[in-house]
């Protein structure tokens, strides 16, 4: 991917955001080594628990599909990953009573960079509402400034990935799903995303100049 074709899942941008100045660079380094890997395993970590949230949001036994991607973890810290995560997640779904409905890709343009969309989960309630849901499953707690800018990027794109959904936003670890307030200033918002996604294709690139030195 050529440096001036900067892009990435909207779930890695608001992990950026959250991160805080002093990790950021660390942040963009390690994404870089993700998407630019010409082994597409590097970036797999989670994969098989979404996967087998995707399948439990449809089971009788959600708890059986977990379980089996917590049996089949063989990377390092996987396995205790995926049971927090099954711990967070069962519960929560459990009391938000839904069902699984697919989803479809999208991308939202922020200046130089671009966000790949598409929902982790696609869930529909009884009465016909429908979320089109990020799932945060990192270690590091979900802020609500990093969950409202998932929740905007959501906002932009529902359109074209589960039209008429409501965004939802969930730290699975703690069983915690964030909406966007209703009295949330989205023009700031939309200011905010601009500006931060200046910085992520900012560190990128000298990310990659850097890169460039130590190698030369």
């Amino acid at each position: 991917m050529p440096d001036n074709n900067v892009s990435v899942t909207a779930l890695s941008f608001t992990e950026y955001v959250m991160s805080g100045q002093r990790g950021r660079i660390n942040i963009v380094s390690e994404q870089r080594g993700m998407y630019l890997a010409s082994d597409t395993r590097v970036c797999g970590f989670y994969n098989p628990i979404r996967d087998a949230m995707r399948r439990a949001v449809n089971s009788t036994e959600p708890e059986i599909e977990l379980k089996k991607a917590i049996m089949n973890a063989n990377r390092t810290g996987q396995p205790r990953a995926f049971e927090e995560i099954a711990d967070g997640f069962l519960p929560w779904l459990a009391s938000f009573k839904a069902t699984g409905v697919p989803v479809e890709g999208a991308a939202y343009r922020a200046g130089e960079l671009t966000l790949k969309v598409r929902p982790h989960l696609g869930l529909r309630k009884k009465d016909g509402t429908t979320y089109a849901v990020l799932v945060h499953a990192k270690e590091l707690p979900l802020t609500r400034e990093a969950a409202n800018v998932g929740l905007r990027i959501l906002q932009h794109t529902v359109a074209d990935t589960l039209p008429g959904a409501i965004p939802l936003v969930l730290d699975v670890r703690r069983g915690k799903a964030y909406q966007m307030p209703a009295r949330t200033n989205l023009g700031k918002l939309d200011v905010l995303i601009a500006a931060e996604a200046m910085g992520y294709v900012t560190h990128w690139k000298l990310s990659g100049l850097f890169e460039s030195v130590q190698v030369g």
